[in-house]
């Protein structure tokens, strides 16, 4: 008798769940996301070099979710259902991997989101190109603490570290070769990047920024931007100066070796927040080789900015 209720319970379970769904699930309609485009100001905000590579989309000002671009056999998108149909508003925000780690994927806090309404329609593919611009300087706390883009020679704002690589000022120039950056827009008047080569006589290099003092407060977001393509890793670190501490060197982050143009966004914040007694400090990238290898390192658009929140 009881193997007969189990029987007919399965029965009424394996009923219910063929049924459950029949006749009454939505069909959604779907977003197909294209790369992104950055518009920038040169003289104003430098590059135009983005390392986008999710898209976080609300519907209605509300969170649908967050969506990596991803290779296919027909091009680079992230193709999104959604369950609502008609006309909504739509924001799509830009996200980013902080420090290249996939696991710290943000909505990036400098670039403004994409906004458009769009009529949804069960089944159909809609495809949405977003573009994004840093937020405008003037109406809001955005601010660009430093920009090198190493066209101007006489003025340049990172330099070699002596101490740490014992070379010569002249190691760190900038170069247009094949190898060397070449903006997409302009490419006759921006084309110079900072190149340093390893061999010969000398197998490391730091090269460091200049003091920065006007730290912004604790919790505020504190980025720099960086193209890099280097022939080895390279390590990204601080140098913090107090009175309390004196010199604290802070190792963040190794980044890998490209034959190719990368872009990374590193986050300052946690650190600079840690040592808000700090009176100044400096970045640096440091690269070193064996007696026998040979390596080019070129850096292009730094950029250190930061977003003070409003409280």
């Amino acid at each position: 008798m009881k193997r007969r209720y189990l029987l007919v319970f399965g029965i009424f379970l394996l009923f219910f769940s063929c049924n459950k769904f029949k006749g009454s699930q939505e069909i959604p309609a779907y977003l197909r996301i294209e790369p992104w485009s950055l518009v920038t100001d040169y003289e104003r905000e430098g590059a135009a070099t983005h390392a986008i590579t999710d898209a976080w989309v609300y519907v209605d000002g509300n969170l649908h979710g967050c969506f990596e671009l991803k290779q296919h056999n027909d091009g680079v998108y992230a193709m999104i259902p959604i369950l609502e149909h008609g006309e909504h508003n739509l924001q799509i925000y830009p996200g980013v991997k902080l420090n290249g780690i996939s696991s710290t994927r943000i909505q990036y806090p400098c670039y403004k989101p994409y906004k458009i309404k769009r009529m949804l329609k069960e089944g159909k593919v809609d495809t949405i190109s977003p573009l994004t611009t840093y937020y405008s300087i003037d109406s809001t706390s955005l601010k660009f603490q430093l920009m090198e883009d190493f066209e101007d020679v006489n003025n340049i704002r990172l330099y070699i570290d002596t101490n740490f690589s014992h070379a010569v000022r002249e190691r760190v120039d900038h170069n247009v070769d094949t190898n060397a950056w070449l903006d997409p827009v302009d490419p006759i008047n921006h084309h110079w990047s900072g190149h340093i080569h390893l061999g010969d006589s000398i197998h490391k290099f730091s090269l460091v920024s200049g003091e920065i003092t006007n730290i912004p407060d604790p919790g505020n977001y504190i980025l720099l931007e960086l193209d890099h393509k280097c022939d080895e890793d390279f390590l990204f670190g601080m140098y913090l100066f107090s009175s309390q501490y004196g010199l604290v060197d802070k190792e963040l982050v190794y980044v890998k070796g490209s034959d190719t143009w990368k872009k990374i966004y590193l986050n300052l914040s946690p650190t600079l927040s840690d040592n808000y007694h700090a009176l100044y400090y400096k970045f640096y990238m440091k690269g070193i080789v064996d007696t026998i290898t040979e390596a080019d390192y070129y850096f292009d658009n730094v950029k250190l900015v930061y977003l003070v929140r409003n409280y």
